[in-house]
């Protein structure tokens, strides 16, 4: 009696066999690899930031967080369109990438781009002030970071598979099946979503750097 209760509670689990691999690869095989291309990225800039100087730093500071006392020095509305700013200009570069045929590539790189630069924030806040720097970027800059990220992430995915869409539609040599305006008008949609999250990200950065930014104390 209690083996029919036990099997009747506890079904047994699906073994995964290499055609679902196989089936989770295609359909989200770019992510993933977008996903770990961010991940190096984010590794080779949190490395490279142990040998920046100050003049790099502050030229990147333009896409990415590097010079504290100059963010602090806007207010919340001008951390928010400084945020919102660099983040459009990676989100559009993706759009750009996307409707063009030869963008696959640039696509990869530009998203390993975002993770080195996120890599080199990360690590000069925790080698420039240590424990503070670290717990600064913990709290206020990673949640918005981690969302702009993951929406980053998801529409270069779909940028990817537009701009292979377009490359095989320019070398065709039959008329294809399907004109690429229906895909076009859904890509845009993507886009507009996927600003819709840069909007949020940046509107949680500007909130987190307003009320808690200014409990870390940063020696010089």
């Amino acid at each position: 009696m209690k083996g029919i209760v036990f099997s009747l509670a506890l079904p047994r689990r699906r073994r995964l066999t290499l055609p679902d691999i196989r089936a989770l690869l295609f359909r989200h095989g770019v992510s993933l690899l977008l996903a770990a291309l961010l991940l190096a990225g984010l590794i080779l800039g949190a490395a490279y930031a142990r040998a920046a100087d100050k003049q790099t730093l502050h030229a990147l500071d333009f896409l990415f967080t590097t010079n504290l006392d100059a963010r602090l020095g806007k207010g919340g509305f001008g951390i928010f369109i400084a945020c919102f700013a660099s983040d459009f200009i990676f989100l559009l570069s993706a759009y750009l990438l996307g409707i063009a045929a030869w963008g696959m590539p640039f696509l990869l790189a530009l998203v390993c781009f975002k993770g080195f630069g996120t890599g080199v924030t990360a690590g000069w806040l925790c080698l420039s002030h240590g424990v503070s720097g670290a717990g600064f970027y913990l709290l206020v800059l990673l949640p918005g970071t981690f969302l702009f990220c993951a929406a980053l992430v998801r529409f270069s995915s779909d940028a990817f598979r537009f701009s292979r869409r377009a490359f095989t539609y320019s070398l065709s040599k039959s008329v294809p099946a399907s004109s690429l305006r229906e895909s076009l008008l859904r890509f845009s949609a993507q886009f507009l979503t996927a600003l819709s999250v840069t909007f949020v990200a940046s509107l949680l950065d500007a909130v987190l750097w307003t009320f808690f930014a200014g409990t870390f104390h940063f020696q010089p």
